[in-house]
C-alpha cells in the first residue's frame, strides 16, 4: 500500500487534520523532488489537501489549493495527449514540461 492509499483512508475516516498535515508534507517533498510522485499522484494529494482545508472552513485557502489541483490536472491531460514517437524524443519533452510546472 502506498502513501496515497494511506491518505485516502485517512480522508475516508474523517481524519481531516491528519490529512492536511501529511498531504502538506508530501506536497513539500514533491516540490523538492519532482520524481517522487507521478503527476496523477500529485493531483490526488492536492485534492485531498484542499478537501481537508475546506473542512477546516478555510475557504480561500481551499480555493487556492483546488486551483493548484486544476493546474496539475491540465498538466496530466497535456502529457496524456502526447504520444511518444519511435525515437523517444517526445518522452524527454514531456518530462521537461512536467518538471518545469510549479
Amino acid at each position: 500500500m502506498n502513501v496515497i492509499d494511506h491518505v485516502r483512508e485517512m480522508a475516508a475516516a474523517g481524519l481531516h487534520s491528519n490529512v492536511r498535515i501529511i498531504s502538506s508534507l508530501l506536497l513539500t517533498m514533491s516540490t523538492n523532488n519532482p520524481e517522487l510522485f507521478s503527476p496523477s499522484q500529485k493531483y490526488q494529494l492536492l485534492v485531498y489537501h484542499a478537501d481537508a482545508v475546506f473542512h477546516d472552513k478555510e475557504y480561500r485557502n481551499a480555493a487556492c489549493k483546488y486551483n493548484m489541483a486544476l493546474q496539475q490536472k491540465k498538466v496530466i491531460s497535456k502529457t496524456s495527449k502526447v504520444r511518444p514517437s519511435s525515437t523517444g524524443g517526445t518522452t524527454s519533452a514531456v518530462q521537461a514540461q512536467v518538471s518545469s510546472t510549479p
